[in-house]
């Protein structure tokens, strides 16, 4: 994606929570519903074709205004803060394509990977990289969401949606000496304070680490992706 594209595509989602917002506080009009899912559709496919995972569910403003009453989200101010909030990492990411922020080589060939099934994972990937380039980082929660990634993975790949990577990994038939450093890395996030539980001593954690998770997490994904597909191939 390049400068203009990112532009473009931000004014879009920009104009579509627009219109999710009024639609739920003061300016609803007749007109919004059909200009919406016009929009929706339009934003829907543009992130599609750029490798993000769309996570606005709401393909009507209808859906949407019944989800704010399920959710009981009464007050306007509610309803705009779960709206900015659904676009936030994906326009955060736009931001810094505009500003010719190099990315990782690694992050594009695992989001490549991230397609089909595997697209829900896109957003704990995308949330694993905001954290690390934000201009408030946090690094703890880096590299959570880079090991949640792979562990989602093995999740999704195994259909084991109650797993864990400790005990999916042992069965992923993965070469032995990547297992172990899987499980090592796994480990490690959840041993440090402050990345997979809480703690009572200030974390060491800094952005060489979690950057160095990120780009680990990124090669387990890609490795995992590719054994566990061709091993459902040949079965």
């Amino acid at each position: 994606m390049n400068t203009q594209q990112a532009l473009e595509l931000g004014a879009q989602i920009q104009q579509l929570q627009a219109l999710m917002i009024a639609f739920v506080t003061d300016g609803r009009t007749k007109e919004q519903p059909g200009e919406y899912k016009e929009l929706y559709a339009s934003v829907h496919v543009a992130l599609e074709m750029s490798k993000y995972a769309h996570p606005n569910p709401h393909r009507s403003l209808e859906i949407f205004w019944a989800f704010c009453k399920l959710q009981e989200l009464k007050t306007y101010s509610s309803r705009r803060a779960y709206v900015e909030e659904l676009y936030a990492d994906i326009l955060l990411d736009l931001k810094r394509i505009q500003a010719h922020k190099p990315t990782s080589k690694n992050w594009v060939r695992a989001n490549e990977v991230l397609e089909d099934e595997l697209s829900p994972v896109r957003a704990q990937w995308l949330k694993a990289k905001n954290f690390i380039a934000s201009s408030s980082p946090d690094f703890e929660n880096a590299v959570k969401e880079a090991i949640n990634s792979v562990e989602s993975c093995l999740m999704i790949l195994l259909n084991e949606p109650q797993g864990t990577l400790g005990k999916m990994i042992k069965r992923a038939g993965l070469d032995e000496d990547i297992e172990r450093l899987v499980s090592q890395a796994y480990g490690f996030a959840s041993n440090k304070s402050f990345v997979r539980h809480g703690g009572t001593t200030a974390s060491s954690l800094g952005k060489l680490e979690a950057e160095f998770f990120f780009e680990f997490s990124a090669s387990a994904i890609v490795y995992i992706a590719a054994k566990l597909k061709s091993q459902s191939a040949d079965a």
